[in-house]
């Protein structure tokens, strides 16, 4: 546990403290939704506010139990806010991350969640320069709408075991895409920027996916990568961007980590770390949590040092964050380092397909199931992972034939 909190309800109108320590946390309405706020015992001066999205089956307070985000919030005075999917909503408590409808600006999830997240900066006083919004699995995926949507409103984003912009548009294709992946990330990096439309602006992405993930293919993982640094060249224009530079190490699980930086100051414009191991989980979580890992890399670390510092105005004016753990040196295409080759499936700026070779010395690409459900790491076994994906995705189709019903 990184700290202790307070946890606070809201019954009738009024907050009734249920602890005595440190932070203290309110169930608030929103947009038509319900949202679980953390707020730390001293905010900093400007307040940033990180805005978390909970994987298929999950709970908002599983999966800041999961990720002890909160804990972290405490020690560095940020505010975490955690939007819940009702099961009232979709049975499976997915984001739909893959429907037209919540895709867009002004429409669906989309705008829900944003202006949810703008309704609790206001509340709470937190700086509208420093929001930032990360995910897991459905809410990762939709992290990346999100970013792509509402620019203007994200400063950055964080995606662990996400789906590309579009990388489906129908409920058969997310099934697909858990599997195989989407389609070409340069494209859909036109997409996202088209989406932005007149708020265009580089958005910083730190994205994370295990080589064991049984549930979203690792390929996911690399495209978002891919997207991303397409939609920031696109914004930056061409060169803005240093060729990808890699390190391996290791901080509980091997890591290779690929930075994309900005040419003009070496900040982390696209950050992507593969975790040599790490199934469908939130590493460095809390143990025995809702689909998390309590071996490093800590996400939740990682995130907010990626996020920290950043505003929407200046996204790119800070130093790279070093990565945890022992690390190799950094190596680049050019000099020979510890960096991949420009077209393996492990190098985000030109992925392969799914499987295929991974960084030295990491664990085979599993790539075996599909669905937007959520699954632990290797250790729970191939058959796990497909039935857990199955059930989900079942489960979603009967709650789409009970409202066509309705």
């Amino acid at each position: 546990m990184r700290g202790a909190l307070t946890v606070t309800l809201v019954v009738a109108g009024g907050l009734v403290s249920t602890g005595a320590a440190a932070g203290t946390v309110t169930v608030e309405q929103h947009s038509g939704r319900s949202v679980r706020v953390f707020v730390p015992t001293t905010p900093a001066v400007p307040t940033p506010l990180v805005v978390m999205l909970h994987g298929c089956t999950q709970t908002a307070d599983q999966f800041a139990d999961a990720t002890q985000m909160d804990a972290l919030a405490e020690q560095n005075g940020f505010v975490v806010a955690y939007p819940e999917q009702s099961a009232d909503t979709i049975s499976t408590r997915c984001f739909r991350w893959y429907e037209p409808a919540h895709q867009a600006r002004d429409a669906g999830e989309p705008k829900e969640l944003a202006d949810a997240a703008s309704a609790v900066a206001t509340a709470h006083g937190v700086d509208a320069e420093r929001v930032y919004v990360a995910g897991l699995s459905a809410g990762a995926a939709m992290s990346v709408v999100l970013g792509a949507t509402y620019p203007d409103r994200f400063t950055a984003i964080g995606v662990i075991a996400g789906v590309e912009y579009k990388g489906a548009t129908s409920f058969s294709g997310g099934f697909t895409a858990a599997q195989s992946g989407g389609p070409d990330p340069e494209a859909q990096g036109v997409l996202a920027h088209m989406a932005m439309g007149t708020q265009a602006r580089a958005v910083p992405t730190f994205v994370l996916h295990g080589t064991s993930d049984g549930v979203l293919a690792k390929v996911n993982g690399d495209q978002v990568a891919a997207q991303w640094r397409s939609t920031n060249t696109l914004v930056l224009g061409a060169g803005a961007i240093d060729p990808v530079t890699s390190q391996t190490g290791s901080a509980g699980y091997p890591f290779t980590r690929m930075v994309h930086a900005n040419k003009a100051n070496g900040a982390s414009v696209v950050e992507y770390y593969v975790v040599d191991g790490l199934g469908h989980a939130w590493p460095g979580g809390k143990a025995g949590g809702s689909y998390s890992d309590a071996m490093g890399p800590d996400a939740s670390g990682l995130l907010w040092g990626f996020f920290k510092g950043r505003t929407r105005t200046a996204p790119l004016a800070v130093p790279p964050p070093a990565a945890p753990g022992k690390t190799d040196p950094p190596g680049t295409t050019a000099d020979g380092g510890s960096s991949t080759t420009p077209g393996s499936p492990t190098d985000p700026a030109n992925p392969g397909g799914n499987g295929g070779t991974t960084p030295a010395g990491t664990a085979a690409d599993d790539g075996d199931s599909g669905g937007c459900g959520v699954w632990p790491s290797r250790a729970v076994g191939r058959a796990g992972g497909v039935a857990a994906s199955l059930l989900a995705m079942a489960a979603l189709v009967g709650s789409r034939r009970r409202r066509r019903s309705t």
